[in-house]
């Protein structure tokens, strides 16, 4: 397996593996699949997405943006970060016909929630220091971002908020990143099981050149 290929196999990890752990803890929080794939609307509201939409949308920024930040390819996440802000808000945008607003009303939300999962996952889900209580901290922290994001879209979109909206949303979020932060777990095991693979290759590949120089030289003498 050449390096392009080692690459693209840690990126398709690192983005699967995640989403299947947030496609479990979706179906198990909204119980029915019709209920986690697709909204519960009135006909005309404008909205084809159910909460997998979201889940999924916030799941590949972190498994992207941890793939860039474990990589070291320092630059990357951010720009990735700022490019999907882009692309969510222009589909957010066409896809709420009836509540349409500037491109800037959607996008500051998603750079704000963005920028604070960038920063838990840097400083906190990456930094040896919590790794105890790391996912503890991601989770919460996590869904404090994504409550404090749906807060700001609603406001600028001067959309009606219901009592229990920042609850409702907060428990949302924490099931989302609990799981996304299972799957991260997981995706590290695996990557760091892989590294050490390879590492053990390239030592008994070592050893055994130099078992065969041994010997030459023996012959030589």
């Amino acid at each position: 397996m050449n390096d392009a290929q080692r690459m693209f196999l840690r990126l398709a990890l690192t983005v699967l593996v995640p989403l299947l752990a947030v496609t479990l803890g979706g179906l198990m929080m909204y119980q029915t699949f019709t209920a986690f794939f697709f909204p519960v609307t009135a006909s005309g509201s404008g909205e084809f997405n159910g909460p997998a939409a979201i889940y999924y949308a916030l799941t590949f920024v972190v498994a992207l943006m941890y793939f860039f930040q474990k990589q070291g390819l320092k630059g990357f996440d951010l720009i990735a970060l700022g490019l999907l802000a882009l692309v969510y808000s222009l589909a957010l945008q066409n896809l709420t016909p009836l509540v349409h607003r500037p491109i800037h009303v959607y996008i500051l939300p998603q750079l704000a929630l963005f920028l604070l999962l960038w920063l838990v996952l840097k400083y906190i889900f990456m930094n040896r220091m919590f790794r105890t209580v790391r996912l503890i901290i991601f989770s919460v922290l996590g869904a404090a971002a994504f409550t404090i994001s749906f807060w700001l879209q609603y406001a600028l979109l001067h959309q009606i908020r219901e009592a229990n909206f920042l609850q409702v949303r907060f428990l949302s979020g924490l099931f989302l990143f609990v799981f996304m932060g299972v799957g991260l777990t997981i995706v590290e095991n695996i990557l760091l099981r892989m590294d050490i693979s390879e590492l053990k290759k390239i030592s008994n590949h070592g050893s055994a050149d130099d078992s065969v120089d041994t010997g030459d030289n023996d012959k030589t003498d």
